[in-house]
């Protein structure tokens, strides 16, 4: 799966702003294009350590949410779930 560097750099500032929205205390992440989607591993600071979470996303939705507040809010509430376990700096917005 081929994107410009553009579309790159534009969802992966879309993908931090939702994890920065989760509250997390730290995270780390990397984001893969794939034949299905999108690859997104996180590691995130948890008690006593840090913790690695790897989650498929949606292309299209991925895409839909550098300029859609609801398609960021679905990626909010999916990943909140999937990164539960990691420790929170602050409030999630």
């Amino acid at each position: 799966m081929h994107q410009p560097a553009a579309d790159i750099a534009e969802i992966r500032a879309v993908v931090e702003r939702v994890l920065e929205g989760l509250g997390l205390a730290a995270f780390l992440f990397t984001l893969e294009p794939k034949e299905s989607g999108w690859q997104l591993t996180v590691e995130c600071a948890v008690d006593g350590g840090w913790q690695t979470v790897m989650l498929p996303v949606d292309a299209d939705e991925l895409r839909a949410s550098v300029h859609d507040a609801a398609a960021r809010d679905r990626l909010r509430a999916v990943w909140s779930e999937r990164l539960s376990e990691c420790a929170r700096g602050g409030a999630a917005s």
